[in-house]
């Protein structure tokens, strides 16, 4: 450097002791920025969830506060009663020997009962139905193209459909909801694959990570529901998104939280199949300190209620506020089935021994 030069440069300890400097900046800044895109995506889904719930509203008063319908029309509860497609009944279930409608499998396969698509004229995007935290989505699947004829066209591809076939008439979407898949039967393929990993969506088509409470049908009228503001109509969705029970209210990201029990003749979370599958029994067989980091939004979940309002509540509060079936009014928290914790878990012994499954 030149004699006399005002610039004298910067010793390597002062060039080392600027860069410790930035990298204790960085550091403190990047925990600081990345806390800052949590919460903001949790407010989106927080508002979202309202938006839905706010649309369940109108909908209502525009129907006499009754809740999305069920299948009534006689051939399609006639044909579902059935369990056509090559014998699609779970181990526990059967036929009702007087003929009634069983289940939901019905209401399910028609395309047009799905509350999102029922809801479709109260919101202004169907972006509403998705959550940016979310792990686990689902959504559109199988479509039926077929408009009115949906029972019919099932009928006629009867086989192609069903039991150990990736097609399966429970997750029916109607024509316009699968993107670039317009018909499953025809095209020979679904618009999402539910139940394989890796395989990505189909351009376009309709995704969903914010469930609803279609248990509310059961309901003749909304009207009759004690505290709306508590009674539980949409969440955050996962592996579910057409019901809840404690666990996917709780825990949506955690595929299958409460499959042991007596229903899947199972005795504890070992032997669960769903745990096994998505190598979480670790996480099952732990209660809160494994399953905390698995609620979506810093410990809780947003809910949307009947009255129209939506809230962030902690997980492990809703599995505390679960309804009981034995006694309905222990918990806050109305509208969803209730937790059934198996022999292995703390407070079994104080399980009302009915089954979350639905």
């Amino acid at each position: 450097m030149r004699r006399g030069s005002a610039y004298t440069g910067c010793s390597l300890s002062e060039l080392l002791l600027a860069v410790l400097i930035v990298v204790v900046l960085s550091s403190l800044l990047v925990p600081a920025l990345t806390q800052h895109a949590d919460q903001a995506r949790q407010a989106v889904c927080l508002a979202n969830v309202r938006t839905v719930a706010l649309a369940l509203r109108m909908y209502l008063a525009d129907h006499d506060y009754v809740f999305p319908p069920r299948e009534t029309g006689p051939s399609a509860v006639a044909y579902f009663n059935r369990f056509p497609g090559r014998g699609d009944l779970l181990p526990w279930e059967s036929v009702p020997k007087d003929g009634s409608a069983y289940c939901h499998r019905s209401t399910q396969a028609n395309p047009y009962l799905r509350w999102p698509v029922i809801l479709d004229d109260y919101v202004l995007t169907r972006d509403v139905w998705r959550c940016p935290s979310a792990r686990l989505q689902q959504g559109a699947s199988f479509i039926n193209g077929a408009g009115a004829q949906w029972v019919e066209n099932l009928r006629r591809h009867e086989g192609v459909w069903g039991k150990g076939r990736d097609f399966c008439p429970m997750v029916s979407w109607p024509l316009g909801w699968g993107g670039e898949v317009t018909d499953t039967l025809a095209q020979r393929r679904l618009a999402v694959p539910r139940t394989a990993k890796g395989r990505q969506a189909s351009a376009g088509m309709f995704l969903q990570s914010i469930g609803v409470n279609t248990s509310a049908a059961e309901l003749e009228t909304a009207l009759a529901v004690e505290g709306p503001a508590w009674y539980v109509v949409c969440a955050d969705g996962g592996a579910t998104i057409d019901d809840y029970c404690t666990g996917t209210l709780a825990y949506p990201d955690l595929c299958k939280l409460e499959c042991a029990g007596p229903g899947y003749w199972e005795a504890d979370w070992e032997n669960c199949p769903w745990s096994r599958q998505c190598g979480a029994k670790a996480i099952l067989k732990k209660f809160p300190e494994m399953r905390r980091p698995y609620a979506r939004h810093y410990g809780g979940v947003n809910i949307g209620f009947l009255d129209g309002h939506a809230a962030w509540f902690d997980s492990e509060t809703v599995i505390a506020e679960s309804p009981s079936t034995g006694n309905p009014k222990r918990g806050r928290l109305r509208g969803y089935h209730p937790w059934y914790p198996t022999s292995d878990a703390p407070g079994a012994e104080r399980s009302s021994g009915v089954s979350a499954l639905y």
